[in-house]
């Protein structure tokens, strides 16, 4: 059975941006959203998004044109302007100061009088705690975790379809390696360790194995997804380990024949 991962975020926020109206042909962003995993309160997250003019006229971006959602969120633009054919970028920074839990924000960017785009970022805050000093002697004996593969790209999934993936986890320590937690700001993604040489599912790695973590990927949202699944393990010296998992939604990975795509009648016909 797959173990549920502990998911915050109200998912109300990421309803509203898909259903908004979002007809400007100026902005062309190759990616528009971004997932920051896991961070410790009192940071600010930071991200670029990068558009392109694919308009006729040049842009040039106010204040009025880009606004957040919240005043935790403060949005930065190119101020010069943006050709036809030439790239702006667009930054959203989240203070996470006091806030900690699961976020979701979004930076809106107005032109002509109307949504050009709506920018997602999200993430989860960590409340921060005291560094612990480890002697050497504690750190040798401790366990340890190694992923073979900390970034997944599943390539193109259909619309609605899942996609899954099995990564090797090993326990290289010298103490027993458990995985006490796992996180991600979405619902869209499942796992389960599956213990070596066997089909038990397990939540512990003894020292010197290894252990497959089958992930399910379920991205809800049309076009580039990119989401972060954050493990929470013993190893003392790196208890949050993120594994980033990426696809690219399509309506549909089958082609449209021929004969198909044809008015009618026999495409060759003389």
């Amino acid at each position: 059975m797959f173990k549920k991962i502990s998911v915050l975020m109200v998912l109300a926020a990421s309803t509203l941006s898909v259903s908004m109206a979002q007809v400007s042909n100026d902005f062309n962003f190759p990616v528009d959203k971004f997932d920051f995993g896991v961070i410790t309160e009192g940071e600010k997250a930071r991200h670029t998004f990068e558009f392109f003019n694919t308009g006729k006229d040049t842009i040039l971006l106010k204040s009025e044109n880009v606004r957040a959602s919240c005043g935790c969120t403060t949005p930065s633009f190119s101020t010069e302007a943006i050709l036809p054919g030439q790239k702006g970028v667009i930054t959203a920074e989240f203070n996470s100061q006091g806030r900690p839990g699961t976020f979701q924000k979004t930076v809106t960017v107005y032109y002509k009088e109307q949504v050009a785009k709506m920018l997602n970022i999200k993430g989860i805050v960590e409340p921060a705690t005291p560094e612990v000093a480890h002697s050497e002697a504690e750190l040798k004996k401790a366990a340890k975790i190694s992923v073979d593969k900390h970034q997944v790209n599943l390539g193109k999934v259909e619309r609605g379809q899942q996609s899954s993936y099995s990564l090797k986890v090993t326990n290289p320590g010298k103490d027993t390696l458990f995985v006490t937690k796992a996180q991600a700001a979405c619902s869209c993604i499942t796992y389960k360790l599956i213990k070596e040489k066997s089909t038990e599912e397990v939540n512990y790695i003894l020292p010197g194995k290894s252990a497959t973590m089958k992930l399910v990927y379920s991205p809800s949202a049309d076009g580039y997804n990119r989401d972060i699944l954050t493990l929470y393990t013993n190893d003392i010296t790196t208890p949050r380990t993120a594994i980033v998992v990426e696809a690219e939604v399509v309506e549909s990975l089958q082609q449209k024949s021929i004969l198909q795509e044809g008015s009618g009648g026999a495409p060759f016909s003389k």
